[in-house]
């Protein structure tokens, strides 16, 4: 499995992650509270991440990482929230107007990440 350094979500299903070696980083954001989990997996550990909820995995050790995941449903999707935002050609102005970011911030992560507008 790669691991990812963004938040993502899978809109059509939940994911199971087992740590087969090394140390990961992981946690998810709950849609009711915005409430954070987040806890360092070790060999042998298991997190379920809930379906449409943004959630992220990093290796968190000093050596490379190892772990298996599986989904409820065969086409999970993917959505990377970062490309979502600005790897498109949403106008910059209602990206400002719907987060706090201002022009300049905007325009950069765009210009990054491939997006117009």
């Amino acid at each position: 499995m790669l691991l990812l350094k963004t938040l993502i979500t899978h809109p059509a299903a939940s994911e199971i992650l087992f740590v087969v070696k090394g140390r990961i980083k992981a946690g998810f954001i709950s849609s009711s509270a915005n409430t954070v989990y987040v806890k360092t997996l070790k060999r042998g550990d298991v997190m379920v991440f809930p379906q449409g909820l943004l959630h992220f995995q990093i290796n968190a050790g000093k050596y490379s990482a190892l772990a298996v995941v599986s989904f409820n449903s065969p086409n999970p999707g993917l959505q990377i929230l970062d490309f979502a935002l600005f790897g498109n050609n949403l106008a910059s102005t209602l990206v400002e107007q719907t987060t706090f970011l201002d022009d300049p911030q905007v325009k950069k992560l765009k210009g990054i990440l491939g997006g117009t507008g």
